[in-house]
């Protein structure tokens, strides 16, 4: 028995422009997440995403990017199937993985401070050693710290 993959891609089911694609999402793990769906081949990332959020039942949006046959899709659906000669013959395996979430979060305590610049302080650097730093300020002065002391 020959993989989809193998058969030569006149045998492939073609995606007529303007048609409709059954997909179905899944996780990285290989498990399937919600029903097969049967989508326009206009759909793009982001459409995908809100749909998928939706499924995964998720109050706050997360961000996801979405492979087909281990190719990232980065347009919409239907020209991604048409430049990789995708068939759409079967459902077609749309899988998810979720993508970095970086949040700023305020700092809740500051361990000590150092006073001696009367100006904001600009920039940072420490010594090779991590047993001094020089910091550079507003005010037009740099001064050299030691870490243990806290004292310029």
């Amino acid at each position: 028995a020959r993989s989809m993959a193998e058969e030569p891609a006149s045998k492939k089911a073609k995606l007529e422009a303007g048609g409709n694609v059954i997909i179905q999402f899944q996780s990285a793990t290989g498990e399937d997440t919600g029903p097969q769906l049967d989508l326009p081949s206009n759909v793009t990332p982001a459409q995908l995403e809100t749909l998928l959020n939706g499924l995964l039942n998720h109050e706050e949006k997360l961000p996801y990017s979405f492979y087909i046959e281990e190719q990232e899709l980065a347009g919409e659906l239907g020209e991604h199937l048409a430049k990789q000669a995708v068939s759409v013959e079967k459902a077609l395996k749309v899988v998810y993985q979720p993508q970095a979430v970086f949040r700023v979060r305020p700092v809740a305590r500051c361990t000590a401070s150092m006073p001696g610049h009367s100006e904001a302080v600009l920039s940072v650097n420490f010594s090779p050693d991590g047993k001094q730093l020089a910091s550079g300020s507003g005010d037009t002065t740099v001064r050299f710290w030691d870490l243990n002391t806290q004292t310029p």
